[in-house]
């Protein structure tokens, strides 16, 4: 070092100058790996997070979804027939009694389709009449 302290900042300031150029020459040289490999890393870190958010918004849409669908597959419960009469069908049902009505229904089925079925055959008759 020199002998007066104004050599000795000289000598000072002319090294940090000197490592201050050679720091650049080197941020010249290797940047460009570093700043890829920092791309990389924000790349992938930011696409991680879209993704994970984006799945978090798709479940949650999804999930809301089946709550919906579930909510409006719920049956409304219409009642046709007035409760006193839903009653006696459900005393009849469990007793057993309900064998006379199902076979007056099929009774009544059957005298309905022979009717229109002789009905048929007058209609056919006069058809037939009318052709000749």
């Amino acid at each position: 070092m020199g002998e007066s302290s104004a050599e000795t900042v000289r000598e000072i300031e002319d090294t940090r100058d000197k490592l201050d150029a050679e720091l650049r020459e080197l941020e010249q040289r290797l940047p460009q790996p570093a700043v890829w490999a920092k791309r990389a890393v924000g790349f992938a870190v930011g696409g991680g997070t879209a993704a994970i958010l984006a799945l978090s918004v798709l479940r949650r849409r999804r999930k809301k979804k089946k709550e919906a669908q579930a909510a409006a597959a719920v049956p409304a419960v219409i009642q046709v027939l007035p409760e006193r009469w839903a009653e006696q069908v459900g005393e009849r049902l469990e007793d057993g009694r309900w064998k006379a009505y199902a076979a007056g229904a099929a009774g009544i089925y059957v005298l309905f389709r022979l009717a229109e079925i002789r009905q048929l055959r007058r209609m056919n008759k006069a058809l037939i009449a009318g052709a000749r």
